[in-house]
């Protein structure tokens, strides 16, 4: 019976020594393996100082709200265009006349009726004098003299309608000629002389020369940040070596959905600006708005950052060899780098989280050559 147990015994050992022996056997494993294992290789930059500035950029476009289409007033044949596509124009010139001549015979005949309808009246006046001096003398009787005054008085309506009816005329005189309605520019010329046209053709298309501006649509994110009067820097791909300024002097009341691409966006307008070159209706410029500057300030690349929540980022520090992440209070954000406000100093190195998976004291080096901010 001892000796069964003694055997137990040598067995339960045997089993520890030769556990024992694992454990350091996988822990030698794991540090050969850990100790053999390269540093992960990164891309960084370097933290720096420089200027930066929040500027909304997007494309503006020549526009004039003062556009009008000219139409033909009446049915007719257009006798003679006096003006071709691209021409200036003053208030009131004459772009086109349509054949009068039947619109002139019915002034005539118009004038000569208030004329025949005058004499009428003439006559039924003196007649109403002659009854009414009967009348009072007892000669006629009151039912002859209302009606003499009820003859004058008819005499005198178809004065009133001859002289409305010859009013009609004059103003379809005007009909016949299309006429400037105010200082413009041709942009557009649908009929030729001889053209047989109806009432409500349209003819031409004038912009006025006056009123000219530059139209924007912007982001409805950034509404709060636009306001009356603000600097707008301009430049054209037609014009490469001039650049000018303006001034935003309208914002548009209500947010415009774009359905086409899903985007929520207000107009903004501005005046074409003092130094702007001779631009077309409908050109397309460059706009930029800057919205905030700030001098000699920290700032990195967006790549350099990572959101640990809402509103807090961090950076990948190498220090030594091992990655320290470290949280830093970001600031002014632009297109492509953020301002540091705190959490780094300047020339320290911070690697970019494209290069890879970054995490606290994982091994790290730079690549041979890495980016500058």
């Amino acid at each position: 019976m001892k000796l069964k147990q003694s055997s137990k015994q040598s067995v339960r050992g045997y089993f520890k020594s030769t556990f024992a022996i694992l454990i350091l056997v996988s822990a030698a494993a794991t540090g050969y393996f850990f100790y053999q294992t390269p540093p992960l290789e990164v891309s960084g930059v370097q933290v720096q100082r420089n200027d930066m500035a929040y500027i909304i950029r997007v494309t503006g476009e020549v526009i004039n709200d003062r556009t009008v289409s000219l139409t033909a007033l009446v049915n007719g044949r257009v006798e003679q265009v006096y003006v071709a596509r691209g021409d200036l124009v003053n208030k009131d010139d004459t772009l086109a006349a349509m054949d009068n001549r039947a619109s002139m015979t019915r002034l005539k005949r118009a004038k000569a009726v208030v004329q025949q309808e005058t004499v009428r009246l003439k006559e039924q006046r003196q007649r109403y004098n002659r009854v009414s001096e009967l009348s009072n003398r007892n000669l006629v009787s009151v039912e002859a003299l209302d009606q003499v005054k009820f003859e004058m008085e008819t005499a005198q309506a178809a004065v009133a309608i001859a002289h409305a009816d010859a009013q009609m005329r004059v103003l379809e005189q005007d009909w016949q000629k299309l006429n400037a309605p105010f200082d413009a520019v041709i942009v557009d010329k649908w009929t030729e002389s001889g053209q047989w046209v109806e009432a409500g053709t349209e003819l031409f298309q004038l912009v006025a020369i006056e009123g000219w501006e530059i139209e924007a649509n912007l982001d409805a994110v950034d509404t709060g940040r636009i306001h009356v009067g603000q600097l707008v820097n301009v430049t054209s791909d037609a014009f490469p070596d001039i650049g000018w300024q303006t001034k935003i002097h309208w914002i548009g009341p209500a947010i415009e959905r774009t359905s086409a691409r899903h985007l929520n966006t207000f107009p903004v307008r501005m005046g074409l600006g003092a130094d702007a070159p001779k631009l077309l209706l409908g050109q397309q410029l460059d706009i930029e708005i800057v919205i905030e500057e700030r001098g000699d300030v920290l700032r990195l690349p967006y790549s350099a950052l990572r959101e640990r929540e809402p509103g807090h980022f961090e950076v990948a520090l190498v220090e030594q060899g091992v990655i320290r992440l470290q949280p830093v209070e970001s600031g002014l954000e632009t297109d492509t780098h953020v301002e540091i406000l705190s959490g780094v100093q300047e020339g320290q190195q911070v690697a970019l989280f494209d290069s890879g998976y970054l995490e606290n004291g994982r091994t790290a080096r730079f690549a041979a050559k890495h980016d500058q901010d």
